[in-house]
């Protein structure tokens, strides 16, 4: 592949579909010809692009000697067509862009190339761009054939068998095939997803060092939901003491460097900026900054603040200060000689100004008494999200697709199947081709139709490369007139082995391709491991969507990509930082799915749906109790049973409905701030 001639010429991100390309089938009278690198006209597109993008990134050099290769996925064809004067016209096109047929010239390809670069701007969102084409839309969404290929009936893991199948050779699937925000985020290898529930650092807060509540933490960590990840680049000067660590900083943030620049006077370097919606009653458009290593994912929550037994606790302290501060405001008003109306109208007024108002999370007080009913209100919204699920992105199979099997088609067409392409499960966003984390111990899979573990396995995880997720009729022989549906995952399952281990294969991509569209993501070991599949390549395992314990993170312990565990690879790099316990090894893969896993119980619709739900009903709990509480401060008469139901601990009930797709939008960018945080 060409080089850029500038390092911060690179392009950060790519909508790049070779599915787009011409037919290159020389016919008798029209034609295509690839105008590979090097010819004159790539050569043109080259400089040209550069020179726009020199002017606008505000780059401090010589515009007319910088060059840019096409982005990956784009090529530009020659179409050649006979005249009936026997000349032969040629017109050149840049074919590769997912939303468009071709640009015919450098000018239209521009605005296409800024949007390209412009990474506020959503990939899956060609609307966005100012490009000719932007308005002409057309993406189609169908079944993967990297996800069809084998036939999909075969028996759950927890039966302990996995039946032999006929594998035949898979073709990848490619980028059209799929929602756009799965194939950025599978290739991306960002740690986060848009969407996710985490856990974002702040500066620590005490407690009170004689509080009357036992078992409180210093807080360190605020739940919260990332609404949206830009890709951002830092240009180091020679010279600049940041650029020592340069290599590394690549990785810092997830980012990849460019093999193929040189460059010996400045480096540049992308990283990942998270934008999170904080939890707990903040306003509806309040977002927080972080970079990667500020941000844990929710599991990871067992170790931050005592865990659930901490923060128990501190939802017990939150009522105390709930009571007293009511209490003093009662104190107030009591005896002022006031109308019961009157009265009435303060108890509305006291918990919008008092204990509810919309504030932004950077305007809250520093101070533990004032943080910590926010704080359980945060706690008790996140624990409720993370105990929902929903699948998403129903994938519309043809009656005639060649690439599903005819058991499974049958199922499909009488409604006893449908596929998806993705799930929100207990926070996370998982999708197909992911790896995750099973809640099984490696004793108790099968040895009879697995491998035998390896050595030391059974101190470790157990994994599911997913190729299917499909919901599927489950009949109940007890209830013959009632239909039920479950859940479930097809495909490859691994256990985690030393390096060398027989049998042991990476899941690092095979080669450096700059070139590859696959959909399949490769997921790195952990330092010292790598993965081995256990089933036989002619099988795959089932399982229930229950058993899925979560997403892997692989590098969490990794003092290079977070700041808040020490690293046990890099044990004195400690300022900072604490032991990891049990939970954050189990999320890395190096302790047992069963160590920390999802709790989810509550289907729902969708993840809009899971946040305004759990959101709504844990503030509506926390106000009603204020209510009562406060009433009974003012000298109120209490109000009937069904007037007032709230409990600031209790769980919210879940919905039953019709499968649904997320509308993450929705969620993330609404504007009521009462029902969205």
């Amino acid at each position: 592949m060409s080089k850029s001639s500038h390092p911060a010429l690179v392009w950060p991100r790519t909508d790049g579909d070779p599915s787009k390309y011409p037919e290159t089938i020389k016919g008798s009278d029209s034609w295509y010809e690839e105008e590979g690198v090097g010819t004159a006209k790539y050569e043109l597109y080259a400089s040209q692009v550069a020179k726009h993008l020199v002017n606008h990134l505000g780059l401090n050099v010589d515009a007319s000697k910088q060059r840019i290769p096409l982005p990956e996925g784009y090529k530009i064809f020659a179409h050649k067509k006979a005249q009936s004067s026997g000349e032969v016209r040629t017109d050149h096109y840049v074919y590769g862009a997912r939303d468009v047929a071709k640009f015919r010239s450098v000018p239209e390809f521009l605005d296409h190339a800024e949007w390209l670069f412009d990474t506020s701007r959503p990939l899956d969102d060609h609307t966005t761009c100012t490009c000719k084409y932007s308005k002409g839309t057309n993406r189609r969404q169908s079944m993967p054939s990297s996800a069809t290929k084998r036939p999909s009936g075969s028996s759950p893991l927890k039966e302990g068998s996995a039946k032999k199948k006929k594998v035949e050779p898979r073709e990848e699937a490619v980028f059209p095939a799929v929602v756009p925000e799965r194939a950025e985020e599978l290739r991306s290898h960002r740690r986060f997803r848009r969407g996710e529930l985490i856990w974002f650092r702040i500066n620590t807060i005490d407690p009170p060092s004689h509080a009357p509540t036992p078992g409180l933490r210093p807080v360190t960590h605020w739940p919260g939901l990332i609404s949206n990840i830009l890709l951002k680049m830092k240009v180091l000067n020679s010279g600049d003491v940041a650029s020592a660590s340069a290599s590394s900083a690549w990785t810092l943030f997830g980012g990849q460097a460019p093999t193929s620049l040189d460059s010996s006077n400045q480096t540049v370097i992308h990283y990942y900026e998270y934008h999170i919606r904080p939890l707990g009653m903040f306003s509806a458009q309040d977002e927080i900054i972080k970079d990667g290593r500020d941000v844990l994912p929710w599991q990871a929550g067992s170790d931050l603040m005592g865990g659930e037994p901490g923060w128990n606790s501190i939802g017990l302290h939150a009522e105390k200060v709930l009571k007293e501060g009511v209490k003093k405001e009662g104190a107030k008003h009591k005896g002022s000689g006031q109308s019961q109306e009157e009265l009435e109208s303060l108890v509305n007024k006291g918990w919008k100004g008092n204990w509810a108002k919309r504030i932004r999370f950077l305007e809250m007080s520093d101070k533990y008494e004032e943080i910590v009913f926010r704080l359980s209100v945060a706690l008790k919204i996140g624990s409720d999200i993370a105990e929902a699920w929903a699948q998403t992105d129903k994938i519309d199979v043809l009656p005639n697709d060649q690439d599903i099997s005819a058991e499974d088609m049958k199922a499909i067409l009488s409604q006893k199947k449908n596929l998806y392409q993705g799930l929100w499960w207990g926070g996370e966003r998982i999708w197909l081709d992911d790896l995750v984390r099973l809640k099984k111990t490696r004793n108790e899979l099968p040895t009879n139709a697995l491998l035998s573990p390896s050595e030391g396995a059974t101190e470790r995880g157990v994994f599911l490369k997913i190729r299917v997720l499909a919901v599927e009729v489950h009949p109940d022989p007890s209830k013959p007139n009632t239909t039920g549906w479950r859940c479930v995952v097809y495909g490859d399952v691994f256990e985690l082995a030393k390096e060398g281990t027989p049998g042991t294969e990476s899941l690092k991509e095979a080669n450096g391709d700059t070139d590859d569209t696959s959909l399949v993501h490769h997921y790195p070991a952990p330092k010292g491991y790598d993965y081995r599949q256990l089933n036989e390549k002619e099988s795959e395992v089932t399982v229930d969507i229950i058993d899925v314990a979560g997403r892997i993170y692989p590098d969490l312990l990794d003092a290079s990509t977070q700041n808040w565990f020490i690293d046990p690879s890099n044990p004195s790099n400690k300022e900072g930082r604490v032991e990891p316990g049990e939970g954050a090894y189990a999320l890395s893969g190096l302790k047992s799915g069963t160590t920390v896993a999802s709790k989810c119980t509550i289907w729902d619709e969708d993840l809009y749906s899971i946040v305004q739900r759990t959101t709504k009903a844990t503030e509506n709990g926390m106000k009603e109790w204020y209510i009562k509480l406060s009433r009974a401060a003012l000298g109120l008469p209490k109000l009937p049973t069904s007037q007032v139901d709230g409990n600031p601990t209790g769980a919210a009930n879940g919905h039953k409905g019709q499968n649904g797709v997320g509308t993450l939008n929705e969620v993330l960018n609404g504007s009521n701030g009462e029902s969205k945080s």
